[in-house]
């Protein structure tokens, strides 16, 4: 008899490693996806499908009933349509559709947090904007002044589905924790360097950044105390922000799995596995997570993005990149022949480039000189834009 299914409504990377979570507990995994080719090469099974039509994957539930033991979804955007149709079909609920329609609501995270005075907006300029249910930096600007403010505004943009918040000065991190009903588990810190903005766009990151020291030790008081205060017990959670001249500030919190190559490093540098905790916690199985962390060297990723519109023709240096050290490789998130049609945003991501060390500057160091072997060829479309 074929196992049952543990149905994902898409994923993030490494899709093996859930796979064979799954497995151990007698499930076959199954991705749902709206591009099949963004996992890279994978054992899993992906389905390619239409994630954002509603409908359709109620329908594929509806029809599929007899083999789906469980539907969720790891993500931010696909957590709350999963965690929905748990509801309407009877399947296990660990989650709670109304936090995660909470937590994906910037605006109502940001306005609570200053209810409780753990948050303080300031009449400043300039400003970020940014979709209220966004995700992936996309869409975020820089507004300069109330002034321009307006001018969008009359131009046709809708406050009512974007946040407006401070734009902080500093670095950016993100911390990767997990909170639910019983246990707080802190993973480590990820260092992450943007391109320039308006687009901040995810070039470099590192983990785990420097951990035990008294640095980390207080960013983790400080993103704990943040998440009481929100009664958050979903899980997993990403939660980024920047470290200003005045101390920590949120950016948001994602009740997701970390994103890109980030998880990848908490397996490989931690004895903490996320993606075996994610399917235990979606088929209701005791999670099993070590009562201490443990670190195992660092780990960084360089993200190479296309800078034009139009299809790829040639990637090289790929092979020149493997001879430095850390043991660089190579993940691909889109392939020779495939079509960029939007740049600036995680979408035209080709891959990242990885390496390893004994501490998480040590493998950004190296990540970053390898990558710089790297290049990408393209054959541009009249839309073909270059962007820095």
């Amino acid at each position: 008899m074929e196992p049952k299914v543990l149905l994902a409504i898409e994923a993030m990377t490494e899709l093996d490693e859930m796979a064979l979570a799954a497995r151990i507990e007698g499930y076959q995994l199954r991705v749902l996806a709206e591009d099949p080719d963004y996992y890279g090469k994978t054992n899993a099974q992906v389905v390619e499908f239409p994630t954002r039509d509603h409908e359709e994957l109620r329908n594929y539930v509806w029809e599929n009933q007899a083999e789906i033991a469980q539907v969720f979804s790891v993500t931010d955007t696909w957590g709350v349509i999963a965690s929905k149709l748990r509801d309407s079909f009877g399947y296990y609920q660990f989650g709670d559709t109304a936090k995660l329609e909470f937590f994906r609501d910037k605006e109502a995270v940001q306005e609570t947090l200053i209810s409780k005075g753990l948050a303080a907006p300031s009449g400043r300029w300039p400003k970020i904007i940014k979709p209220r249910n966004g995700t992936g930096k996309i869409g975020v600007h820089i507004v300069e002044s109330a002034g321009e403010l307006e001018t969008l505004v009359s131009d046709g943009l809708s406050l009512d589905e974007y946040v407006l918040q401070d734009y902080y000065q500093g670095p950016t991190y993100s911390a990767e924790v997990w909170r639910d009903g019983s246990s707080e588990i802190f993973f480590g810190i990820t260092n992450r360097i943007l391109s320039k903005p308006p687009l901040f766009t995810e070039r470099v990151k590192s983990f785990p950044w420097s951990p035990c020291s008294a640095w980390e030790k207080n960013v983790e008081k400080w993103v704990f105390k943040l998440l009481r205060a929100l009664s958050y017990d979903l899980g997993q959670a990403h939660v980024e922000f920047i470290e200003t001249a005045e101390g920590f500030e949120l950016v948001e919190i994602n009740a997701r799995m970390a994103g890109a190559m980030i998880t990848p490093g908490v397996l490989k540098t931690t004895n903490y596995n996320p993606y075996q905790m994610a399917v235990q916690q979606a088929l209701g199985v005791p999670i099993e997570a070590p009562k201490a962390r443990q670190i195992k060297g660092g780990f960084s990723h360089v993200s190479i993005y296309a800078k034009a519109i139009g299809q790829i023709k040639a990637l090289h240096g790929i092979e020149k990149a493997m001879q430095y050290p850390g043991t660089p490789y190579w993940v691909s998130s889109r392939g020779v022949g495939e079509t960029i049609s939007e740049i600036g945003t995680y979408r035209s991501r080709i891959g990242n480039l990885v390496a390893t060390g004994e501490t998480a500057a040590i493998a950004q160091d190296r990540a970053i000189s390898a990558a710089q072997q790297i290049s990408i060829e393209q054959e541009k479309s009249e839309e073909g834009a270059s962007h820095g």
